[in-house]
């Protein structure tokens, strides 16, 4: 959900783009890929996808979990996840399992280093 940024009342002054130190700065930033991970320990998962309309369908995989709010969860996997693909994620807790379903609403190859060197891909699911 981006902000109205042109209602701002706070000035930063003006910007001059043909400043060397700042075209300077803005090459070293270009081609910067914004990776934004919860600082939380990646927790280990089973998940289970639904690629088709029968049972035996299924496919169930270990996963990591890694970012979950109220209304998506991103998991680290080493294969790809197709988008519009039904997932439960069964997660091991004290009490028993926790269940979520989810669909995969993106996925990706890993942007870091360590993610490409163990073929890590990420996947953004809606829950419900």
């Amino acid at each position: 959900m981006g902000h109205d940024k042109s209602r701002s009342s706070v000035s930063v002054g003006a910007v001059d783009w043909n400043d060397p130190h700042l075209d300077a700065l803005l090459q070293k930033v270009d081609g910067w890929k914004v990776d934004n991970r919860s600082d939380q320990p990646p927790q280990e998962v089973q998940i289970h996808v639904s690629s088709g309309w029968t049972a035996n369908s299924v496919v169930s995989k270990p996963a990591q979990l890694i970012s979950i709010d109220e209304q998506t969860m991103v998991l680290v996997t080493r294969f790809p996840l197709p988008q519009g693909d039904h997932v439960r994620v069964d997660n091991q807790q004290a009490g028993g399992t926790r269940s979520v379903w989810g669909w995969i609403i993106e996925g990706r190859e890993g942007y870091r280093i360590e993610d490409r060197e163990h073929g890590l891909f990420l996947n953004k699911l809606r829950i419900g």
